[in-house]
This record gives structure tokens, sequence and C-alpha cells, in this order.
């Protein structure tokens, strides 16, 4: 196991009496924190002192505790790696003698994205009273918020509509060819047992869906089971919300409706254990004021991935490092592994760590009227262009030097840079700026064109060859293409490098199928929780397709809110 550092517990004089229930016995705790400023330079052995003063106190007392989607003061979160990535250190933490709560809630959630609005609004249904989201960000939904929203599910009264026959069971099969005997079937059972009442979950809180649509091609997966399950949200008519926004915007105002309670630009420091190693309450930043913040029945991780964290990046995902370094993110900058870190700080163990959500920005050989290849350094195709979209972004890292270009003639140039430029937004009508930028490469011959990209100059011009003779013949042998099928003959020539625009990292915190989170030995952390991207093991080598990671924020949300919402009170909570 890697190794971590704890900071040490101390005691804290009650500022919020009035909030706390009954007079218990103070049990023994321990502070486990990941010093999300400060990792990089502790040290074994060292204390933070961490005494309020009195005008913090007062501070404190001015935050109010009911009030909802409330701003806490300005405050910036910096970037964190957890401590178990702490190089030459013990993982010994330090026990507190006590420590007295500011605040005592009946279930804590950490992180106010999509897993986190789901996982609240569970707990208060299945009988939690005082349910707290923190979120570090100034606003609710995270990613999901900027994502497409788009669920995956069979069986559903919106499927059925299109596709006859489709079961939980072939959504299932459809996931585990996909994850090529890496992923933990149990969850994907889970995931895929439960996505049509995640749906009628979704459609209950005043979500609809307006359409549904498939996967691309994976060669590796049945194509009789990449049948259309991809639900397109919508909060209603022409004007409004969709997408993430419309799923997110119907969460927050059920989550309001329910009393929900959240404190915005809220960090989490770190986690707090009494001495049977339970998760009972957090250390966390509220109106600029370390607060302790007790949870009587759990905590619940729900912050997304590790997608920003350049220092997790490099040690969990080289694809994702990858795909930060040459491409874009669209992941909201809060995703920084918060959740997972504050997990490894009190023995977590991680799964399905190393795949990426990556969509490729070269269009060629996408659509129907848009041609090309892409090719590696050697001037080899090396995958059907149309394919899924993960799936080709893994077999572009793959390549050397992680390296491909799209390949296209003057034809395809004619289409105009608005069709070409894809997800990026289009470039120039006529290529102009992006040749000028260097961006585009163009040459009078294919031979000049390789030469420019230091590529091999025969061995495209032999891959040329061989797809405009099979083309000419309607098919594409070699990887199944059925799309634009067209020759590159008309020069001159143009390659642009395929680079990512990245949706987010994949893999987490280890978990059951009850969502609990799992320590390196497969052992129940008592009281702690995960759900959506900041748990792992549901997936692959590559993301299969739309709408998985907005699945497990709405069935994982949902067990972990009902798990959590149905344990007893710790002994000797407030």
């Amino acid at each position: 196991m890697a190794c971590g550092h704890s900071v040490p517990a101390r005691r804290v004089a009650s500022t919020h009496s009035h909030l706390l229930k009954g007079n218990a016995s103070e049990p023994s705790f321990e502070w486990v924190g990941t010093d999300l400023e400060q990792v990089f330079l502790a040290r074994p052995g060292c204390r933070r002192e961490a005494r309020m003063s009195s005008e913090k106190k007062d501070e404190m007392k001015s935050v109010g505790r009911r009030g909802f989607l409330r701003g806490a003061s300005a405050l910036g979160a910096g970037a964190a790696i957890g401590s178990a990535l702490l190089p030459g250190c013990d993982d010994s933490s330090t026990p507190a003698s006590q420590v007295e709560w500011d605040e005592a809630w009946d279930v804590v959630i950490v992180g106010g994205g999509g897993a986190g609005l789901v996982a609240a609004l569970s707990a208060i249904e299945h009988g939690a009273e005082d349910v707290l989201i923190l979120e570090k960000g100034s606003e609710l939904g995270g990613t999901t918020a900027v994502s497409g929203g788009q669920i995956q599910a069979a069986g559903t009264s919106f499927q059925s509509a299109m596709v006859s026959g489709d079961t939980p069971e072939r959504h299932l099969e459809y996931y585990l060819q996909a994850a090529e005997g890496v992923a933990d079937e149990d969850l994907l059972r889970t995931l895929t047992e439960n996505a049509q009442a995640a749906v009628d979950f979704m459609v209950s809180k005043g979500l609809t869906y307006v359409g549904v649509y498939g996967v691309s091609p994976i060669p590796t997966v049945d194509a009789d089971l990449m049948v259309p399950r991809i639900h397109i949200p919508s909060a209603g008519g022409e004007d409004a919300l969709q997408g993430g926004a419309a799923h997110v915007s119907v969460l927050k105002d059920a989550a309001e409706a329910d009393g929900v309670e959240t404190y915005l630009e809220a960090p989490v420091l770190g986690l707090v254990k009494d001495e049977n190693e339970g998760v009972v309450g957090v250390k966390a930043m509220v109106g600029g004021v370390e607060s302790f913040l007790q949870a009587r029945l759990g905590v619940v991780l729900a912050t997304g991935g590790f997608d920003r964290n350049q220092a997790m990046n490099k040690e969990f995902s080289p694809q994702q490092m990858w795909e930060l370094e040459t491409g874009v993110c669209y992941c909201v900058p809060e995703n920084q592994g918060d959740g997972i870190k504050l997990g490894i700080s009190v023995g977590a163990g991680l799964s399905g760590l190393g795949g990426t959500i990556g969509y490729p920005g070269a269009t060629m050989g996408t659509a129907e009227e848009i041609g090309g290849i892409w090719v590696n350094r050697q001037g080899q195709r090396f995958c059907n262009e149309e394919g899924h979209y993960a799936y080709k972004m893994l077999h572009v890292f793959g390549q050397e030097r992680h390296q491909a270009w799209a390949v296209f003639d003057q034809s395809v140039a004619d289409v105009g840079g608005e069709a070409l430029g894809g997800i990026f937004g289009g470039w120039s009508a006529d290529l102009s700026a992006e040749i000028a930028s260097g961006l585009i490469s163009r040459a009078e011959t294919l031979e000049d064109l390789a030469a420019a990209l230091d590529m091999n100059a025969a061995q495209l011009a032999r891959t040329v060859a061989s797809w405009n003779e099979d083309v000419g013949e309607g098919a594409d042998p070699l990887f199944g293409r059925t799309l634009a099928l067209r020759p590159l003959e008309t020069g001159p020539f143009y390659a642009v490098p395929v680079t990512s625009v990245n949706l987010g990292s994949c893999g987490g915190l280890k978990i059951d199928t009850s969502c609990r989170v799992l320590d390196m030995e497969g052992a129940a952390i008592p009281r702690l929780y995960a759900a959506g991207m900041a748990a792992g093991g549901f997936i692959g080598p590559y993301y299969p397709g739309s709408g998985t990671a907005v699945l497990s924020t709405v069935v994982f949300g949902r067990i972990a809110g009902e798990q959590v919402a149905g344990m007893l009170p710790q002994e000797g909570s407030v």
C-alpha cells in the first residue's frame, strides 16, 4: 500500500452547541487529513496548530445552518495530492484525544455534482433528516452540469419506442465485452439492473428524454449488443434547458424542495475517524473557517474524478496526462481527485485506474461528408476512423510517441473549416488560419506531407494507394469502416494531429455493490461511501460510451444515499 501522512487531530471548542442534539459522552476520534495545500511539504511527525481564535469563532457564528445554496466567503481551494502519494513516509495516523463538533448532521456529502445531489435526495427519501452537501466550487453541478447529461439504460419506455427486445442482461454483456475482462462484473450488473429505475427517478424529478442513440463500432464487442441505449435529456420544450444543465437543474430543484442544505466554496480538508476506524465526520472550510462537521450516520464521497490533477494523472493514468498535455479538457477545474485522496487517507483501495473519457478533435472519416484517414508515424492506419471515440483515443495513445494524424485531400478541405473543426468549434473557411498557425500541414504531394511530419513517406504512399483501391471496390477490409469511403487523390494534401477533447479520468475508490468504500484488503471502511466517478471498478481500459458516467452518478448515488441513511447513529453522536 502507498504510504500516507496524517495530520494530528485537535480539540475544538464548540461554537454551535445549539446545533447539536443531545448530551452524549465524548468518544475518541482521529483526524485524518490530506492537508490540501501543503501535502508535498509534509514530513512524518509534523503537527499543524489549528486553534480557533475568538474572531474566527464569531465568524463561525455568523454562518447559519439553514439557507439553501448560500455561498461561503471566497476561498481559494488549492490543488492536492492524497497522502498516500507521498514518498518516504509511513502509514501511521496520530489519534486525537477528542473532537468537539462545530456542527452535527445526519449525513455529510462531499461534492455537489450529479452524484452528490442524487445521494442527498436518496438519503432524505430513506429517512435521514439533516443532510449537508459540501461543495468546493461556487455552484452546484460539477462536470455533470457541463456534460451532455446522457444516461445509458435498457428497457425504458423511451428506448422501447425505438428498439424492441433489449434487456439489462444484454446491456451488461455489452459493458463486460467493452471492459475486456478488467471491470468488476458485480458493479456493472448493479448499474445495468438499476438503469431503468435511474431513468424513472430522473423523470420523477422533472426530466424527460427526447431521443435515444447508440455507440459507434467497437471491434471487440458483438455488433448485435450495440443498440441505442443512450438517452438524451431535456427539461421540457424548445426553450428549456438541455443536456447536463437540464439534468442538474431538476436535481437542484428537488434538493431545495426536500430541505437539503448546501455549503458552497467549502472544501473538505480531511476525514475524522473513531476508535473503530469508522468515518464519523469531516473537517472543512466553512465561511473561511476550519470546522469539524459530525456525520451521525456517515459520509458520502461524490467529488468526481482526478481529471485535472497532474500529479495523480502521472501516478495513475498516463493517457489522461497525455490528453491534458496535448489536447483540451472540458471538466470543471474543481475535479482534482479530492474524494479519492480523502479515501486514500483512511486506507481505501483503488480500482479501475488508467482509462480516460477521450474524444478526438479530428472529424476526418467520422461522417459521410468528411473523408480522410488516420495514420501513425509509420504512415499506417491503425483503427476504424468512424469507431467509438474512446476506443480510438486509446489506440492513438498506443501509437509511437502517442502521435497520429488525420490525412485528407483537397476534396475534403473543400467541405469547409466550419464542418472540419468539429468539437473545437470550427476552423477558418479555407483553413488558412490553421495552416498559418501550424495546426494543419499542407503539401502538394503525399511525399512532401510526410517529410513535413517526419513520417515514413513510402509507407504513407502505400497506405493511401491501398485505401484508394479498397474504397474503389466499396469496402474497407482492414477495419470495416462504412462511412466516407472516398479516395484521397486530389492534391494538395493536408494533415492535422489527432488530439483529445478530454471529458475526464476513469477509476477511483474501490467500492462494493452497496457503495461502501473498501480498504486494500477488501473490507468495508465503516460509514464511508462513494458514488459517481469518485468510485472505480466499473470501467475497463477505455470509456464504454456516453451516458455511463451519468448512470453511475444516479445508480450509485441512490444506493449510497439509501445505505448511509439506513445506518444507526454512531455511538456518542450528538
